[in-house]
């Protein structure tokens, strides 16, 4: 007999019965049958697909959480409108009676001017430092209060602007109209002028983006002037070309109860799913203003209580009743994106789960066959070190004898 091959063997037979306690001691400790590549190639190969599965479910999930909160607080917002509207059309119903006296009638035109107020207020919602109705511009609230006249704030008697001053290329000068609902966005070229900005008004005004008598002129102080001749209703005008500076409205110009849409009419999205997006947002513009102008509608009641006839109290009302109609209608893409959300989180949540079934059954160790393995992997541990310490204490001529 060669006494160093059957010492390799023991050494051999140690090293294997100690890797074999330790792979059954891993296992009961993390629960997991393959905690290696070598463990088990394949289902190691299924298991970072699946984790890949998961880790998109997660982020679908963030995602659904967080517009959920803001959509619904948006529609909370466009409740309330719906609510005031529907006030609105009732006090319109009462004042256009015959019995309504004149008192009762600027009484209701007063409430109405409050709900008008309070209706801005709630399309000028934010939720966590963000305009909900601005499109993508939700960094400033969307309905601003319009003036009749604004100025550039550079150009004087000393230095006047002139109509062939230059425009700043790439610049760009905005005017939302109160009562259109409609935004004219001018961006200036190489070689425009004041000029070229005062045509371009003037074709907006032409198409009807602007309300006719709506002009651009330098006036007495050398100042750009951008003006509306309407006393009902007005413009915000804003620009960052640096030749005109930024418009100011100019005070003691402000309309009563006037307000423009300065954001935009981006539609945001989001990824809830490999192949599912739902729309976040509603834009101001399609609920207040586009179509039938439900800022206008409110200032034509109040202004036909004050001084109108009973009739054209009735026909105000009845245009209230249309814009309540066509916010209802713009409401419903959004109600929708919410349904789909809710019924997403519930989905993912079940997909959660569903891959988490699949990781533990592809890794998973059992737990009962876990702890007989590592008994039997002790017990023969056990063994071999007795019968290690017998072989390695012999010497050679022990074997001689």
């Amino acid at each position: 007999m060669r006494v160093t091959n059957m010492v390799s063997d023991v050494q051999y037979a140690m090293q294997q019965s100690q890797q074999n306690l330790a792979t059954a001691l891993q296992q009961v400790s993390t629960g997991l049958r393959v905690n290696q590549l070598s463990d088990d190639p394949i289902a190691s190969a299924n298991m970072v697909t699946s984790l890949a599965s998961s880790a998109n479910v997660d982020q679908y999930t963030k995602n659904v959480s967080s517009v959920l909160s803001q959509m619904q607080t948006a529609d909370s917002s466009i409740s309330s409108i719906v609510t005031s509207l529907n006030t609105a059309v009732t006090l319109g119903t009462e004042g256009a009676t015959g019995t309504a006296s004149a008192a009762n009638k600027t009484a209701i035109a007063t409430e109405l001017e409050g709900l008008l107020t309070g209706i801005v207020g709630e399309a000028n919602t934010s939720f966590q430092g963000a305009y909900l109705f601005g499109g993508t511009a939700s960094a400033t609230a969307p309905f601003v209060a319009a003036s009749t006249t604004y100025t550039s704030a550079q150009g004087s008697a000393a230095s006047p602007l002139t109509t062939a001053t230059a425009l700043t290329a790439g610049s760009v000068t905005t005017i939302s109209d109160a009562t259109t609902g409609e935004t004219m966005t001018f961006t200036a070229s190489a070689g425009d002028t004041i000029a070229t900005l005062q045509s371009a008004v003037a074709s907006a005004v032409s198409a009807g983006t602007l309300s006719s008598g709506t002009t651009a002129t330098i006036d007495s102080n050398g100042q750009l002037s951008i003006a509306t001749n309407s006393t009902t209703a007005g413009v915000v005008v804003s620009s960052n070309d640096a030749s005109l500076g930024s418009m100011t409205a100019v005070s003691g110009t402000e309309v009563a109860n006037a307000y423009a849409y300065v954001g935009n009419n981006s539609v945001n999205s989001v990824q809830v799913g490999d192949s599912l997006s739902v729309a976040t947002n509603l834009p101001g513009s399609s609920l207040l203003t586009s179509g039938t102008n439900v800022i206008g509608a409110l200032n034509s009641l109040i202004t036909a209580l004050k001084s109108g006839t009973s009739t054209e109290i009735g026909t105000a009302t009845t245009a209230i009743t249309s814009a309540l109609n066509a916010v209802n209608v713009s409401r419903s893409p959004l109600d929708s994106s919410i349904s789909r959300l809710d019924s997403q989180e519930s989905f993912l949540s079940q997909e959660k789960l569903t891959l988490s079934t699949v990781q533990t059954a592809l890794v998973g160790a059992n737990l009962a066959d876990s702890a007989t393995n590592l008994s039997a992997a002790e017990t023969t541990n056990s063994a071999v070190l007795a019968a290690a310490a017998r072989v390695m204490q012999n010497t050679l001529f022990d074997y001689l004898k």
